[in-house]
């Protein structure tokens, strides 16, 4: 009897354990109704905003999800030198540029169907009983005309830092997972 409660006893702590160490996701999204984003569509990852504690998070998320977009191959993507390039020849310094009036402007001085803007609220750790990384990003891809095809709202937490994620591995994974929401979310090609 007292080795069946030793069992129990040990099978529930290791099932504590792994909720402790699991992380959380939220993904919500939308799409235009009438106006999906299309696969095949020119499209441009600005930065995201930065609303977070980090002085580079919206450079790196916004470069994130430009990476898993690509690994994907929905869309013809503007490589982002040639995106800052361009927005420099058209004297757009970046101010503002999440706004879809300004996002507008932005697709046509790239020449693209549609922007990728956004920003990121969260990119560090969570303090409390123990270390979370945890990133937090809104994402909306923005027509040439103003029109929000998609967006969304997604964060992740991490496992604690003692189990070894990072805000690093927890952004790659939330990158992954927006990339993934809006694949589902694009029509096929126009033809």
């Amino acid at each position: 009897m007292a080795l069946l409660r030793h069992q129990i006893l040990v099978a529930l702590a290791a099932g504590a354990l792994a909720a402790c160490a699991s992380g959380a996701s939220s993904l919500r999204d939308f799409v235009a109704e009438g106006t999906p984003p299309r696969r095949g569509m020119t499209i441009a990852v600005l930065p995201l905003e930065n609303l977070s504690a980090h002085p580079h998070a919206g450079q790196i998320m916004g470069q994130l999800v430009a990476t898993e977009l690509y690994n994907r191959r929905l869309f013809i993507q503007i490589e982002e030198s040639d995106v800052r390039r361009r927005l420099i020849d058209k004297r757009l310094d970046g101010k503002e540029i999440g706004r879809e009036t300004v996002a507008r402007e932005v697709a046509e001085a790239l020449d693209v169907d549609a922007v990728l803007v956004g920003s990121v609220q969260d990119f560090g750790y969570r303090y409390g009983l123990r270390p979370d990384p945890a990133v937090a990003v809104t994402a909306r891809l923005v027509g040439r005309d103003g029109a929000v095809l998609w967006g969304g709202s997604f964060s992740e937490v991490g496992a604690p830092s003692a189990a070894g994620d990072t805000v690093t591995a927890t952004a790659q994974r939330l990158a992954a997972q927006i990339a993934d929401r809006l694949a589902a979310r694009t029509a096929p090609a126009a033809r």
